[in-house]
């Protein structure tokens, strides 16, 4: 009696899922591009739905993701900072002459800086909070600087079975203000974390200086010792798409077996506190 109640509870969660998302709305607008990669959970409308399709492929191609229960919620890699529970709300860099919401810069939630986004004079990244030393509407963005995209804290975890069913066995970072890196000097900074959580703390932090090149793909691997090498990633990056015409795409590994790792990825002349927490 128990096993059939047990399989019936089943099909009625799975018809009511099915029902969730018959009932979507099909105008629902869908992150494009996602916040939510490489956090173990597939966000394509296949998977939570959040995310258009083709935005969150590692995850949704790995046989090995959840589908709600991800690295939000404990294993592989998450991030913060640039997406999900990161953006701030409310939006403390509104009536700036940057749009800050995720269509924007990607700083702040959905609906918080509806002055800026909706304004089609309104700039997205060379808006007064992006010039060095000044501020706008109380609030200071990043300093100015070219490139301007970066990649926050990302946690990657040292269960080295999570790489198995990832192409090339690396994660591609998660990039703000843009789905790939601009060319240009950048710093990595990269660390130990506990890896319990988002907002897990990082300590031991290093910094490498690199120069990525445009049409490029590079792969940063950690080890024991730290960022064990940075190069380009060649064939076994071939299972991605290419990066936009003219930028570049980092993908990380963690080979450090002992420890969880952390990754930020910040232009060469920016402040280490933009890597977030």
């Amino acid at each position: 009696m128990t096993y059939r109640r047990q399989i019936s509870l089943g099909v009625a969660a799975l018809i009511g899922g099915l029902s969730a998302l018959a009932a979507a709305p099909a105008t629902a607008q869908l992150y494009n591009p996602c916040p939510y990669t490489n956090d173990g959970d597939c966000d394509e409308p296949n998977g939570l739905n959040l995310c258009a399709w083709g935005t969150d492929t590692a995850d949704c191609s790995n046989p090995n993701s959840n589908f709600g229960n991800g690295t939000g919620y404990g294993g592989g890699a998450s991030t913060t900072g640039g997406g999900g529970s990161g953006l701030y709300n409310p939006c403390p860099y509104t009536n700036d002459g940057d749009c800050d919401e995720p269509n924007g810069l990607n700083l702040c939630a959905w609906g918080t800086d509806t002055a800026d986004c909706s304004n089609p004079n309104s700039n997205f990244g060379n808006g007064p909070g992006y010039v060095a030393g000044s501020s706008a509407g109380g609030a200071t963005h990043q300093p100015g600087a070219s490139p301007s995209s970066y990649s926050p804290w990302t946690r990657i975890t040292n269960d080295q079975r999570q790489y198995i069913a990832q192409p090339g066995g690396v994660f591609p970072l998660s990039v703000t203000n843009g789905m790939f890196f601009e060319p240009g000097n950048y710093v990595i900074y990269h660390g130990l974390t506990d890896g319990s959580g988002p907002t897990s703390p990082i300590w031991n932090v290093q910094a490498v200086s690199v120069t990525l090149m445009p049409d490029e793909r590079y792969i940063a691997r950690a080890s024991a010792y730290g960022i064990e090498s940075f190069q380009p990633g060649g064939g076994a990056l071939n299972m991605y798409s290419p990066p936009e015409r003219g930028r570049a795409m980092i993908y990380a590994r963690n080979d450090d077996s002992s420890n969880w790792r952390a990754i930020c990825v910040l232009p060469a002349s920016w402040p280490q506190s933009y890597c977030g927490q």
